[in-house]
Order: C-alpha cells, then structure tokens, then sequence
C-alpha cells in the first residue's frame, strides 16, 4: 500500500545576507536541503518550548505541591511500583 503525502504548505521567510550565506555554506557539506534544515528546527523549537511552557507552569505550581495536604496525600506512594 502506497504511503499517503501529507499535507504540505510553502512558507517563505526572509534571512539576512549573512546568515544565509552560513546557511548555504553549512548544507553545501552536508547535501542537506534548505527546507530539510528549516523543518528540523522548527520541530526542534517547537517542541523546545512546550516543555519550556510545561517546566514553567510546573515551577509555578511547585509551591502547592509542597504547601498543600490534599496534594501530599500520596507522597509516600511515590516511586513504589504498583503491580
């Protein structure tokens, strides 16, 4: 069975002379395309700040962990397995 295409869409982005250059230096060695380098690192940054977002929120919420007696009910649970 044929694998289905995903869906793709064109993006354009507009990158100093330099850095471009760089870019194109940098592939030119590894025969990696500019798109291919592109999409690497934007999942790389995209999944880079959702645990940025998560490590955040769970900072932000460590307090009640250690202040809160309705959430250290199963503290000493922790790490035991349970089978």
């Amino acid at each position: 069975m044929e694998k289905e295409k995903e869906c793709t869409r064109r993006l354009n982005i507009i990158v100093s002379e330099p850095l471009h250059h760089q870019l194109t230096e940098m592939l030119n060695k590894n025969e990696e395309t500019k798109s291919d380098f592109v999409r690497l690192a934007l999942e790389r940054e995209i999944e880079r700040r959702k645990v940025e977002r998560l490590e955040k929120a769970a900072a932000e919420l460590a307090f009640l962990y250690k202040t809160d007696e309705e959430l250290q009910v199963f503290t000493s649970l922790d790490g035991e397995d349970f089978l």
